[in-house]
């Protein structure tokens, strides 16, 4: 079995409004022995939201077995002691990772609007022989504008590497024009701060070219007459004025359905407005 967790951390901002990763390393802990983690709003050096700690250091010493993959949204001048201020999500694998890619996503002008930059982390992992496309993100929450233009890139992503997976470039191992055939199968994960009822969800699942393999909910798949758990909102009714409902979610290519064992939410954990969310595949 491989489990893979993904989790908005806030950056380590709990219910009660304190800052604090050891309970964001226990809220992991508590929910599985997860092969792969996938976080969302890590810090580094931000004086506003962290106490200028660097999250992805702290997070990599409590899990130290795990191969640390950061993704930054922006990388700004400003930070603690002359750092640069950093933002974005991280992958902590310990599972071999044969290739990295990180993506900016889409921010189209909309004035009327706040928003922050966007990232998704690509990887091309192999787990004994079964390799597939672990991509991690967080959407945008404001601007309904730019998630549409962010679940398009997404999508857009999955498509490019199905075509690649098929009409692949001359390789030449070694340099840096070698080739890593990307795998047709994909898992995205992450907050797309969006809820199943939006035209964003609708976009994500809509039908795709050929030779691309449709994405689908894993939670619809695993659990189709269930009402889904809620993923935010629980414990924190200053953010979340609607109450409990559902933005984070795993996304997967069709190929990967039957291998779905799994999926479950822990619905107690207080170290984030978000909760931990739990794949398991066979």
């Amino acid at each position: 079995m491989l489990k893979l967790l993904s989790w908005n951390i806030q950056y380590g901002k709990g219910v009660d409004g304190l800052i604090d990763l050891k309970r964001i390393r226990d809220g992991v802990l508590e929910t599985a022995d997860a092969d792969i983690i996938c976080l969302q709003e890590i810090s580094r050096n931000e004086p506003q939201t962290s106490d200028g700690a660097d999250q992805l250091q702290v997070l990599h010493d409590y899990f130290r077995d795990y191969e640390a993959f950061f993704g930054q949204a922006y990388d700004r001048s400003g930070g603690v002691d002359g750092k640069r201020r950093q933002f974005g999500n991280l992958v902590l694998s310990r599972i071999p990772v044969k290739q990295v890619v990180h993506h900016p996503l889409p921010s189209p002008p909309d004035p009327e609007k706040r928003f922050m930059l966007r990232q998704a982390s690509e990887l091309q992992i192999t787990d004994r022989d079964f390799s597939f496309r672990l991509i991690n993100t967080h959407l945008e929450y404001f601007s309904e504008k730019q998630q549409l233009q962010q679940v398009q890139q997404l999508r857009g992503l999955h498509q490019a590497a199905c075509e690649i997976h098929h009409q692949p470039g001359i390789d030449h191992p070694g340099t840096p024009f070698e080739q890593y055939k990307p795998s047709q199968e994909v898992i995205m994960c992450g907050d797309f701060n969006f809820t199943p009822e939006s035209q964003s969800y609708r976009q994500m699942l809509e039908p795709l070219p050929d030779n691309t393999p449709d994405l689908l909910d894993a939670w619809k798949v695993i659990h189709p007459e269930t009402i889904r758990d809620a993923t935010c909102g629980i414990f924190d009714r200053n953010q979340w004025e609607e109450g409990p409902h559902c933005r984070d979610y795993f996304f997967v290519s069709n190929n990967l359905a039957q291998r779905l064992d799994s999926i479950t939410v822990n619905l107690t954990n207080r170290a984030s407005d978000h909760q931990p969310v739990l794949l398991t595949i066979s």
